[in-house]
């Protein structure tokens, strides 16, 4: 009889469980994006992809799921298109189950996309950044067009941004600061390494109508509470007359 010693580790399948359950949140980007994390941010932002001179992609997205495990779905009327989002949002605004003020956070929130360097992380090399527009590139794009400080794009003589952000309450604030002196990129590299951000093929993922009903039925958990979540839940009608809207207001979720 063999009476060796082996040690080994006890399960734990609370734990185990957990993990089998967690769901990963599909993306709207076949990229990871750079989003300014908590506090002070050092980024260079890029020259323009292509020859029309935008710096900037504007993109309209919704988001939804829970703190942890959030999903966005790039809003299908900006492609001339029906959006199950916004549907779903007006049948639930019209069956009284969310509010116009719970309602906001699912409307379409428009995000300017760039190429950057997080300067704190070069080996990341070249990155498509995610910013606020009044928050954050209002601000790039007025420092921009003042003459003391120029284009802050340029390889040569461009300079870096601070972006300090904080989040005291509901949405976080930003404070952009631009570096007082001009500067060289680190390396002329980045610049064939610019993202095509008008690549519909091999950057940016548009989920259709039903891939988005999925979606919203996978991850949406708002719309039940832990009681009904195994409750069928009747959908509700949408008048006709009900326009769909998508939200005025820019709100930053802080993604």
């Amino acid at each position: 009889m063999n009476s060796e010693v082996v040690n080994y580790y006890s399960p734990n399948f609370d734990l185990t469980e957990k993990e089998v359950a967690q769901r990963t949140a599909p993306s709207y980007c076949k990229v990871p994006i750079w989003t300014p994390k908590e506090g002070q941010n050092l980024i260079r932002i890029l020259p323009p992809w292509n020859e029309k001179g935008l710096v900037f992609k504007v993109l309209a997205l919704h988001w939804f799921g829970s703190k942890n495990n959030r999903v966005a779905t790039l809003c299908l009327r900006q492609f001339q298109k029906r959006c199950y989002i916004c549907e779903i949002i007006q049948k639930l605004l019209a069956a009284e189950v969310l509010t116009k003020e719970t309602a906001r956070v699912y409307y379409a929130v428009k995000r300017a996309f760039c190429n950057g360097l997080d300067l704190k992380e070069l080996d990341k090399g070249v990155q498509i950044m995610s910013l606020p527009i009044k928050k954050v590139v209002q601000s790039l794009i007025n420092y921009a067009k003042d003459p003391e400080y120029g284009d802050f794009t340029h390889p040569e003589n461009g300079y870096d941004i601070k972006i300090e952000k904080e989040t005291a309450g509901l949405y976080p604030d930003y404070n952009v600061i631009p570096a007082r002196k001009s500067s060289p990129l680190p390396d002329k590299r980045y610049l064939k390494e610019l993202y095509n951000l008008d690549d519909f093929e091999n950057i940016w993922i548009v989920h259709s109508y039903d891939e988005q009903k999925e979606l919203w039925n996978i991850y949406a958990d708002v719309i039940r509470t832990e009681e009904e979540e195994n409750e069928e839940i009747e959908e509700p009608k949408l008048p006709e007359d009900i326009p769909l809207e998508v939200g005025k207001k820019e709100i930053d979720l802080g993604v």
